[in-house]
């Protein structure tokens, strides 16, 4: 037998001893499996919203911990009444895990609704409302552009003008970006012929996500974490004006954002 046939035959071994299991696992709790790597902010708040949705809907469900949401547990502190930690599993409790759409599915997945009552719930009484008219432009870099760059790299730049052409013209813009000098390279002199004041954030995953969920004027990129600074905006400041790429990544079902908010403004192309 091949390696490949092998590793199928485990699989098929793995999964059939899995749904023994879970055919005696009959508690009242689910615990969503949230794996121990490769999680970051955005995909563990939409874990997060998937257990507050069940348990708005009265089925308790609980996120299983990780070492990587530790900050934001510190940060959020409700966000530890959906999160059990590893330790406290128990054999009887239900466990399931969405390892193709990992709950992200806007209109599927949850609502409107349900993204605004876990917001209120769990992060807007931690963010402070900018009411400054600043124009926040979140760019997203990183590993995208180093590991992933087949799967989640765009025109940028052309992006980013395009969505300057589609807002009101700001006074004010700040970027924030987990690469600001490739920005200042990059995206200076395009924002700097829509606005006379540009400034550029320093890398703080926390800080910048309470600068960009606390602005009521937002141009976004392909990122969850920016989905979710929009959302939380959005909650913050009702009118909130949000610009996204359609763009997402490039897998099996497509190219476009399943993760957008109907309620923001969505731009065509550059990927």
């Amino acid at each position: 037998m091949g390696a490949r046939a092998k590793r199928a035959t485990a699989r098929h071994v793995r999964g059939a001893a899995d749904a023994t299991l879970d055919l005696m696992r009959r508690g009242e709790l689910t615990v969503t499996m949230t794996p121990q790597v490769g999680l970051r902010l955005g995909n563990f708040l939409y874990v997060w919203l998937h257990a507050h949705r069940a348990g708005m809907s009265g089925m308790p469900t609980m996120a299983l911990a990780s070492r990587a949401m530790e900050p934001w547990l510190t940060a959020f502190p409700a966000l530890g009444e959906l999160t059990i930690r590893r330790e406290s599993l128990r054999f009887r409790d239900r466990r399931e895990w969405d390892d193709v759409w990992l709950y992200q599915r806007f209109g599927v997945d949850f609502t409107a609704d349900d993204v605004d009552a876990f917001v209120r719930a769990a992060v807007a009484p931690h963010i402070a409302p900018d009411d400054s008219g600043t124009l926040v432009i979140n760019v997203r870099r990183g590993d995208y552009y180093t590991d992933f760059t087949d799967k989640y790299a765009f025109d940028q730049v052309g992006y980013v003008g395009a969505a300057l052409d589609r807002v009101r013209p700001a006074k004010r813009v700040l970027v924030v970006s987990d690469d600001p000098e490739w920005c200042r390279v990059h995206l200076s002199s395009i924002i700097q012929t829509k606005t006379p004041e540009v400034t550029y954030a320093q890398p703080d995953p926390l800080a910048n996500f309470l600068t960009v969920a606390g602005a009521a004027r937002i141009i976004g990129t392909n990122s969850t974490f920016t989905y979710w600074a929009a959302y939380v905006a959005g909650v913050v400041h009702p009118d909130a004006e949000v610009v996204m790429p359609r763009f997402h990544a490039r897998m099996a079902h497509g190219t476009d954002a399943h993760q957008l908010d109907p309620r923001w403004t969505a731009i065509d192309g550059f990927h």
